[in-house]
């Protein structure tokens, strides 16, 4: 047997219980997290871990193009941005609901998305990654642009305010146990989001798992074995491009949700680069490596920001230009002793801990099914 503290077979009751235990206390400790965070360290925390959902989401779609599909690209900044002035504009100027521009800002991202994705099919590698490059560049200006009334719909360089504020029912203050301030309105706002991005991350593990996702996941793989097998390459970057960017459209609709308000600067290709970092830090192709890259980029840069490092003759201030130098540095220990993310040493660890041997398929003789339960342990 392994050297693993528990031992399970995948589908026993034991391995069921150890499913349900641990997801429940995952939900628990989602629930209690904005009091916690309010408790100790006060609203504007809530308000950061609302930016790290949204930002989770983002990252997960990017994950669909960069580590499920093996394509590059690095524009999501500016699907992120689309959302946001969509939803902006038709709950500003047209009186819609938050979540009715839930499918009109997905749906505008993944047409911007197909567009884009159709360089794939003629170029590769960091060709690819310049044509995504220059999109998420390009945005912000884009945005401040006079002509078509672009600008009167996204604010031009002064940004645009939403008045219409997500505010909690009078019976739902009762039951989280808020009041109708701002402060402790952000606790609802936080909900939302979490129940969103929760409903997202279960859409796009079940995509991954569909017979569409394993035919993404074989073309990155490998694509000629993938095109052998039936596989409609054009097809399928197409639509891995379209959808991945209308996951960055939902996540812009969130970010205009949480903040009522948005401006092309929040949009540059600064917070394209801290959705890559969130992605390589947290896990490359790991639907949990979304959250915890993202929470890294959110939390760990602003606790950076207070740190001070004493070295006798000098202290290294964070608060100071040595900020990003400081979050550069954990960056690379992570990276260097994490090289798979921390998902992938989250796992490392949990082997050593928990130890899940799979079922063997219908079919399998027992002699077959005790080989593969060797293997593994």
């Amino acid at each position: 047997m392994g050297n693993a503290l528990l031992t399970m077979k995948e589908g026993s009751k034991q391995h069921r219980t150890y499913l349900i235990v641990t997801w429940g206390l995952f939900v628990l400790l989602a629930i209690a997290l904005p009091y916690i965070l309010t408790s100790m360290f006060g609203e504007f925390q809530v308000s950061r871990m609302n930016r790290a959902l949204f930002l989770a989401v983002a990252i997960l779609g990017l994950n669909l193009v960069i580590g499920y599909s093996g394509l590059i690209a690095l524009g999501h900044s500016a699907f992120i941005g689309i959302g946001a002035f969509v939803t902006t504009s038709l709950v500003q100027d047209h009186g819609w609901d938050y979540w009715m521009t839930i499918p009109a800002s997905m749906f505008a991202c993944f047409v911007v998305g197909v567009l884009l994705g159709i360089p794939a099919l003629r170029i590769k590698g960091l060709y690819l990654a310049l044509v995504t490059v220059a999109f998420a560049s390009v945005f912000p200006t884009l945005a401040k642009i006079d002509k078509w009334t672009i600008s009167e719909r996204t604010g031009g360089v002064n940004g645009r305010k939403i008045d219409e504020k997500v505010a909690a029912p009078g019976w739902i203050q009762n039951i989280l146990g808020i009041d109708d301030t701002p402060d402790q309105q952000v606790i609802y706002r936080y909900f939302i989001i979490a129940f969103i991005t929760g409903l997202t991350f279960l859409l796009v593990r079940n995509l991954i798992k569909s017979r569409p996702g394993r035919a993404i996941v074989a073309i990155r793989d490998n694509e000629t074995g993938a095109a052998v097998s039936g596989v409609n390459l054009p097809l399928y970057k197409v639509m891995t491009f379209g959808v991945s960017a209308a996951f960055g459209g939902l996540a812009g609709m969130m970010w205009a949700m949480d903040r009522a308000f948005v401006a092309e600067q929040d949009f540059t290709f600064v917070l394209a680069i801290d959705l890559l970092v969130g992605l390589v830090i947290g896990g490359v192709a790991t639907l949990q490596g979304g959250l915890a890259g993202a929470l890294v980029v959110v939390f760990v840069r602003e606790w950076t920001k207070g740190l001070e490092i004493p070295l006798g003759f000098t202290t290294i201030d964070g608060g100071g230009p040595l900020s990003q130098a400081i979050f550069g540095v954990i960056l690379i220990f992570v990276t260097f002793f994490a090289p798979g993310g921390l998902v992938s040493a989250f796992r490392l660890l949990k082997s050593k801990l928990v130890q899940v041997i799979p079922q063997p398929p219908e079919g399998v003789t027992a002699v077959a099914a005790e080989a593969v339960e060797e293997a593994v342990v």
